[in-house]
């Protein structure tokens, strides 16, 4: 259950978590392609070796790079020295990222075509140790999302965000959804405001995941799941809160995450306020801690 990438075109922002370069080459050489079929422009931000590798399986699906150089529809970065652009003594710089990335951003975007953007200068601060900066990276991307429409594609190896649980929880509240699952890694994530229609927008998201997956049969009751943790979280942590959801064989992970920690007493699965239909119908569920971040309640669904 792994969500495509032909309906990228709307501004979304997506991150990939993979196990071996093959992975994001596939996945990553069909987000361009899409775009570029599309009468779109690709940026692409990112070390020599996966430059290669996209541009070679762009090249065996039919794409002339060369043509699409010309006309300025391709344009490629070396994410380690764009990197070393936007750095300064004193850590990254906002107005250098605005310089070297966003111009690259409203230079491929010229006359109103739609783009696609693929960076790996996040994977590579938080590969070196700086994951408070990769997390940082990722909100300037945001913030320029938010002025121009682009659709932006990050990807990390799944082996070097384990262990991170609030860094990695940033990076996927950031992220409109997630690809290529791996072990503790959800598959589609989305944060809800404080508001009072914040649990019914939850399951909406969830029923459309869900039916966009091919798992309908299981929409009905991740609905009242999501519903009821979500509800909680308004009612009861009174905060903003994280909906995750994981697919993987026969079993739908779903998670909430809010800001409100657990006390030591909270800690074991005990049934929460207005969660009794949830208990009744999850294969098991639980609460896990976030430490001052807050919580996390989980609920397993079989098919």
């Amino acid at each position: 259950m792994v969500v495509g990438t032909g309906s990228l075109n709307g501004g979304r922002h997506v991150v990939q978590f993979y196990g071996h370069d093959r992975e994001l080459a596939e996945r990553v050489a069909d987000f361009l392609r899409d775009g570029l079929a599309g009468g779109g422009a690709a940026v692409v931000i990112a070390t020599p070796e996966h430059r290669r590798k996209f541009e070679t399986r762009l090249a065996e699906a039919g794409a002339d790079l060369a043509a699409a150089r010309a006309a300025g529809t391709y344009l490629a970065l070396d994410a380690a020295q764009t990197l070393r652009e936007l750095t300064s003594a004193a850590g990254l710089d906002g107005g250098a990222f605005d310089r070297v990335v966003g111009t690259l951003i409203r230079r491929a975007g010229a006359g109103g075509r739609p783009v696609r953007a693929y960076g790996e200068m996040v994977a590579l601060l938080w590969d070196g140790g700086l994951v408070n900066d990769a997390v940082q990276l990722e909100g300037m991307w945001e913030d320029l999302r938010r002025s121009h429409s682009f659709s932006l594609f990050c990807a990390y190896r799944a082996g070097s965000v384990a262990g991170e649980v609030e860094a990695l929880a940033e990076v996927c509240r950031l992220h409109g959804e997630i690809f290529g699952p791996g072990p503790g890694v959800p598959g589609a994530v989305r944060t809800f405001a404080f508001t009072r229609d914040a649990p019914t927008l939850a399951r909406r998201f969830a029923v459309a995941t869900l039916r966009g997956w091919g798992a309908a049969d299981l929409a009905d009751d991740a609905a009242l799941v999501v519903t009821e943790l979500a509800a909680n979280a308004i009612l009861h942590a009174h905060t903003a809160f994280t909906v995750i959801l994981s697919a993987r064989d026969d079993l739908l992970r779903i998670s909430v995450r809010d800001a409100s920690p657990l006390s030591g007493a909270e800690l074991r699965p005990a049934p929460l306020h207005g969660l009794g239909a949830v208990d009744a119908m999850a294969s098991r569920w639980g609460v896990e801690s976030l430490g001052s971040a807050g919580k996390t309640v989980w609920v397993d669904l079989h098919r």
